[in-house]
């Protein structure tokens, strides 16, 4: 008996929407829909299309950000190594009690291992060089001054907050999508129950509105996976995406390190067309390849790519 998942992927989602839209607007009158009418069906579907887009927008955005605070960072960091340089020249290079008003945490004389410390260190600098102006040094090729001290830590607060705004905006649109496209699977499966009541488990019309009927036999994946992209990661991380397989509701993806494994095998079960494996053997090179899976059975596999893992 064939059933219809709703799908996870929303390209998938988004497509068998339009489907039941465009099935409602042929027959929905001839059979009688009620609750699940064309307007209903494309008013959630238009709704949960502009959250995704609200939440792609603010995904770029944070990346910006998160781009430009690391930036600030590592502006932050050099200014540091240097200014202590120069405080070493002066107060030693190991740490004593006149290293303390310096702002050097720890007990330690090296550049802060923490985003938190090198900010604090930067305002900390900008107190210590005000108050002793003859550290400082004002170069051509180097400056260590209050001032500097100072211009980095406003660029890195600035940078900080503008990042953890937008990492706050990033997760507020990220639930906005997601109840948004909640909505709209509750409106699909709404539809299936509804056409469900008017419709003989038999009947064509299920096609109309992109659906298996119920009494028919169910129907295997109809492409195999294609377009397959494999991106080294981080060490023993590979990101491998694909293109969508019609009637698919799952993938496997299937591995197969070169010189090791007899076969291929398969390492991850998911319902979007992309998957990030991890723990692979760094400088190995590995096969990869992915299959269609629904309820009816799995597709022959994709064709194989090679990628080194790093």
């Amino acid at each position: 008996m064939a059933t219809n998942p709703i799908a996870d992927a929303l390209p998938q989602l988004f497509a068998s929407a339009e489907d039941a839209a465009d099935g409602a607007h042929d027959h929905g009158a001839a059979v009688n829909l009620q609750q699940n009418t064309e307007a209903r069906i494309r008013a959630d579907l238009a709704a949960a299309r502009a959250a995704e887009n609200a939440y792609a927008a603010a995904k770029t955005l944070k990346d910006t950000r998160s781009g430009e605070l690391r930036i600030a960072d590592s502006n932050a960091r050099a200014f540091l190594k240097a200014a202590r340089a120069v405080l070493a020249q002066n107060l030693g290079e190991d740490w004593t009690a006149a290293w303390e008003v310096t702002g050097f945490p720890g007990q330690s004389t090296a550049v802060p291992g923490t985003q938190d410390e090198r900010m604090t260190l930067c305002s900390s600098l900008n107190n210590y060089f005000t108050n002793n102006p003859a550290m400082e040094v004002n170069t051509a090729n180097l400056v260590v001054t209050a001032v500097r001290a100072d211009a980095l830590f406003t660029a890195f607060s600035n940078a900080r907050n503008a990042s953890n705004n937008a990492n706050s905006a990033a997760a507020g649109a990220r639930n906005g999508r997601d109840g948004a496209v909640n909505t709209l699977k509750t409106r699909l499966r709404g539809l299936i129950a509804e056409l469900g009541q008017l419709l003989d488990d038999t009947s064509p019309l299920w096609d109309a509105f992109g659906l298996n009927a119920p009494g028919a036999a169910a129907t295997l994946p109809g492409d195999v996976p294609e377009a397959l992209i494999a991106t080294p990661g981080a060490t023993g991380t590979v990101h491998v995406e694909w293109a969508d397989a019609r009637n698919a509701t799952r993938y496997r993806v299937w591995k197969q390190i070169v010189s090791v494994d007899a076969d291929f095998v398969a390492v991850a079960t998911v319902t979007d067309s992309d998957a990030t494996l991890s723990g692979l053997p760094d400088t190995r090179t590995v096969k990869l390849r992915v299959t269609a899976v629904n309820d009816g059975g799995e597709s022959l596999p994709s064709v194989e790519i090679s990628v080194v893992v790093p």
